[in-house]
């Protein structure tokens, strides 16, 4: 019989700590009681000692707050329920990212904002079926699902190339669309119109 918690930092804060193994309690069945108690902790790392403020405020990723938060709702959720991502060098948006489990890792770069995201990509593109007028005009409408989506608002395209040295393939025209409901979606045409069978569009995002 056992249990386990975990910490996304090292930490030597008694009372942190014993929260977390205080939330694990009612998952151990102690038969005929406990008769020996064994504390092991098979990974550790140094404690790097943080400059203390003369007045207090938010210090971001390095507030322990932060990562004392995260592990509680870790403990209570289980491993993988939370993530963090930082910008990766690519131009393919599901690849512009890379997942990370310290609060401590620094990014290379930062993150783009010259073109609006969505809050939510999908981690693979799913097909939809649109109608559009002619060749580089937003569309009027698409289904997703068996579900039709007029749209209201339109903003594209913005083109994004494909990362030739690491796949064949086509470019992407990307548009940002709203329909009845005011949902808002990004969805992008792969490929030119040329021939009936060369390009093919795609969800790939929410937006808020």
């Amino acid at each position: 019989m056992q249990t386990a918690i975990g910490t996304h930092r090292a930490t030597h804060h008694a009372a942190h700590l014993l929260r977390l193994f205080e939330e694990n309690i009612a998952t151990l069945e102690p038969d005929l009681g406990i008769e020996v108690f064994t504390l092991e902790a098979p990974k550790t790392e140094d404690v790097t000692a943080g400059q203390p403020a003369m007045w207090s405020g938010a210090t971001g990723l390095e507030d322990s707050g932060l990562s004392e938060l995260v592990d509680r709702v870790t403990n209570k959720t289980g491993p993988n329920t939370i993530h963090r991502y930082l910008p990766a060098q690519h131009y393919w948006p599901e690849r512009a990212m890379t997942a990370t489990t310290s609060l401590d890792e620094i990014a290379a770069d930062a993150w783009s904002v010259a073109r609006p995201r969505p809050i939510q990509i999908l981690s693979r593109p799913e097909p939809i079926e649109v109608t559009a007028p002619i060749p580089d005009y937003p569309p009027m409408l698409f289904i997703h699902k068996g579900q039709r989506h007029p749209i209201t608002r339109a903003e594209g395209p913005e083109r994004i190339e494909q990362e030739w040295w690491l796949s064949d393939g086509e470019h992407r025209d990307y548009y940002c669309v709203e329909d009845e409901q005011g949902v808002r979606f990004w969805i992008f045409r792969s490929g030119h119109y040329a021939g009936l069978k060369s390009y093919q569009w795609f969800l790939h995002g929410y937006f808020a």
